[in-house]
């Protein structure tokens, strides 16, 4: 049987560069103290050596990963990776790497069997774009690790929470798709229970109240619990002509499916989305959506997550209270100024 290869050591990498083992440590941790030139030859010599951090022995060592772990319900909306890419090139400038777990679109919250594979892991703090199911609160907060609710609204858990103002989106959306002349108005949300859906849907009926209208119920659908088939057929049969919908995916998922009905999007109706997916995919701008400043929310996340792991108490104004959502206009709705 083949001897396996020996393991490649610090001193090893210290031998190599002619380095202390303490200063190849520094380097390969990302703590301060050292030049450009010092750590190419470290990183040169661990390319050479074939090097690899032990992360285990390291974390028992110190009692950090140096990971954090990021949540998702699913990793199909580009609004995820969008903000991921900008939130894990933040976190790894201070020396953390991300590590992404999924429930498989099991459901909108993070539920035990979830927590269970990522505290398996060991992660220094958790970005969670889910929010915690009520019965695991006092699980999640007892682990003793930072806990980020990300584009979602932490008040309701007692947690720290990254999230735009979701309901004057829905209330611009809204006054928006009136002013287009729209009269028979849909909300085609994601989830019923999920607070931040429900929060764009009570905007888009604030503005609809506030021009003597109402937003019916049978106009209401939740497309993760129905069928698309099936909403798609009542909004035909009643001729809703202004929609909005949670997000750009389920806006171009209606698009797609309501063409096959004959029924064009800006001429036959309006529809409007959140997240301005266009501006992350350098796509032309075809729809009509609601841009919350997803940029500055990633770059404030980031900024919120390393104040925990640093153990800084910086105060931070609410992200929903310094930046308003804007309207990008497109041609999925009328042409209006």
């Amino acid at each position: 049987m083949q001897e396996g290869k020996k393991k490649v050591t610090l001193r090893d990498i210290a031998e190599k560069t002619g380095l202390s083992v303490n200063t190849v440590s520094r380097v390969l941790n990302k703590k301060p103290y050292y030049t450009k030139e010092v750590e190419e030859k470290v990183n040169a010599a661990c390319k050479e050596l074939g090097y690899i951090v032990d992360m285990n022995a390291s974390g028992l060592r110190s009692g950090s990963t140096r990971t954090v772990a990021i949540l998702y319900d699913d990793l199909v909306n580009p609004f995820y990776s969008y903000t991921t890419d900008i939130i894990s090139k933040r976190l790894e400038e201070r020396g953390y790497n991300c590590i992404m777990f999924s429930n498989n679109d099991r459901s909108p919250y993070v539920d035990y069997e979830l927590m269970r594979n990522v505290m398996a892991r060991k992660p220094d703090a958790i970005l969670s774009y889910l929010e915690p199911q009520s019965d695991l609160l006092d699980f999640i907060k007892n682990t003793g690790i930072p806990f980020v609710i990300f584009g979602r609204d932490g008040t309701p858990y007692g947690m720290t929470g990254i999230n735009a103002d979701e309901v004057a989106a829905g209330r611009l959306a809204g006054q928006y798709l009136l002013d287009c002349g729209y009269k028979t108005i849909a909300y085609i949300g994601s989830w019923h229970d999920v607070k931040v859906c429900l929060d764009r849907q009570r905007g888009l009926q604030e503005a609809l109240e506030q021009n003597g209208l109402h937003l019916k119920e049978e106009h209401v659908f939740y497309i993760r619990e129905r069928e698309l088939a099936e909403v798609v057929k009542k909004v035909v049969e009643d001729k809703a002509d202004g929609i909005l919908c949670f997000n750009d995916v389920i806006a171009f998922v209606m698009i797609e499916a309501l063409l096959e009905h004959g029924l064009r999007a800006g001429e036959d109706y309006g529809i409007v989305g959140f997240d301005n997916v266009q501006q992350m995919m350098r796509m032309p701008r075809f729809l009509t959506t609601i841009d919350a400043g997803c940029r500055d929310l990633a770059e404030t996340g980031a900024e919120v997550m390393l104040d925990l792991l640093t153990g800084a108490e910086e105060e931070r104004p609410p992200f929903a209270a310094t930046h308003k959502p804007i309207l990008v206009k497109g041609n999925s709705t009328k042409n209006i100024r």
